[in-house]
């Protein structure tokens, strides 16, 4: 047994040693790949960025479960308040694996394949860990900026010759536009229909309005939630790609489908909440009670998020290849806005006096046509995830 505890404080020792030779090295270095002698005057590596024939960028790399970097990014916000401008471009590791991809053409690029977070790049030189991003970060930053007036812009499309935003980039109209034509998809408008039988039963226009303000924030519930969870498990496991290569080939099942759909009507499989679930969902609309409509808003989506789950997958898997964890929740919140929106028209116009069944008409005379747009969009979403992923 004593052999076994001497051991184990042999081997403790040991990993403290290396980790005190490993803290111990440089860790200023160039783009050369070589590392910068510690007691280096400050004036030589301003002068190796003042010096630098490229475009001088700078960017910053961290992990949010890292306390060190937490440390980094505490100093860097207030920097920030004095110098807004000289702000690295930041990347999180932990929240975004496409960003792990972006690091590590950082480190090739740089000739520093070893090196770990918290790290800043900035022009020709690495500042790896805490004590050099405090010594020489605003210094190196003020003379990279009076050099150029904006050096932070373009990083890693300069230094490794590839695009850092990919061949599309994702915005707020994108994410609008994506939830309303989800919300206005023929499987989709199943549950408008539903809605619209429900809401002929209430016969009463303020329980109109309450029921169908309470169903449409249970449809906008469930579908945010799924979302998240999906998002988030594809952002914390780091299955970025591989949800991407899944999500585009649904995305690309489901065009064809629609398409179809639109050209040939009646032939073959189509895109529809279940006929067996039908019944489950009728029973809760012949209740006619607010809770009900609660209950029946989740049931819907429960029933249809598989036949619509062609947009919202591909949207899922855009913002997963562009953004973090924060970023998504944010965009999933809009795209989902947009989704409910035209449940709350349809509210607002029965609401006013039109009568369900203009609406109902309105979307059986336009069904083949809405069909065939979605599908040439998500035919679109289809193409652009499968080439971002297998590029």
């Amino acid at each position: 047994m004593a052999n076994y505890g001497s051991q184990i404080i042999t081997l403790l020792l040991l990993c403290s040693f290396a980790m005190l030779i490993s803290s111990a090295g440089a860790e200023v270095l160039l783009k050369n790949g070589s590392a910068v002698p510690d007691g280096t005057p400050i004036d030589t590596l301003t002068q190796e960025v003042q010096s630098f024939n490229e475009p001088i960028s700078s960017a910053f790399f961290y992990n949010t479960h890292c306390g060190a970097c937490h440390e980094a990014l505490a100093y860097l916000d207030e920097l920030a308040k004095t110098y807004p401008d000289i702000y690295p471009a930041s990347y999180d590791l932990f929240n975004n694996t496409t960003n792990g991809k972006l690091f590590d053409e950082a480190k090739i690029a740089y000739n520093q394949e070893h090196i770990s977070y918290p790290v800043v790049f900035i022009g020709p030189v690495v500042l790896e860990g805490n004590d050099a991003i405090f010594t020489y970060f605003e210094t190196l930053a003020l003379a990279a900026k009076k050099k150029q007036s904006n050096p932070f812009i373009g990083f890693l499309s300069d230094i490794t010759g590839a695009a850092t935003g990919g061949s599309f980039e994702i915005g707020i109209p994108l994410i609008l536009g994506a939830g309303l034509l989800d919300g206005i998809n023929p499987c989709a408008f199943a549950v408008l229909v539903f809605l619209l039988t429900y809401l002929l039963v209430l016969n009463n226009r303020r329980r109109v309005l309450l029921a169908g303000l309470v169903y449409t924030a249970a449809v906008f519930i469930f579908y945010f939630l799924s979302g998240v969870g999906i998002f988030a498990v594809v952002q914390t496991t780091g299955l970025v790609s591989g949800f991407s290569l899944i999500a585009g080939i649904i995305a690309l099942i489901f065009a064809v489908i629609m398409i179809k759909d639109a050209i040939l009507p009646g032939k073959g499989q189509s895109l529809a909440i279940p006929e067996s679930r039908k019944d489950t969902i009728n029973r809760f609309v012949e209740k006619s009670s607010i809770p009900a409509a609660f209950v029946l808003g989740i049931l819907v989506g429960m029933f249809e998020l598989p036949c619509t789950g062609g947009i919202y997958l591909s949207i899922i898997s855009m913002i997963s290849l562009k953004t973090n964890l924060a970023g998504g929740l944010w965009y999933l919140f809009i795209y989902n806005l947009a989704f409910i929106f035209p449940l709350l028209v349809i509210i607002a116009l029965i609401y006013l006096g039109i009568p369900p069944e203009r609406v109902n008409e309105w979307r059986l005379e336009q069904r083949r046509i809405l069909r065939l747009i979605i599908g040439l969009i998500m035919l679109a979403f289809a193409i652009i995830i499968l080439s971002e992923v297998m590029v």
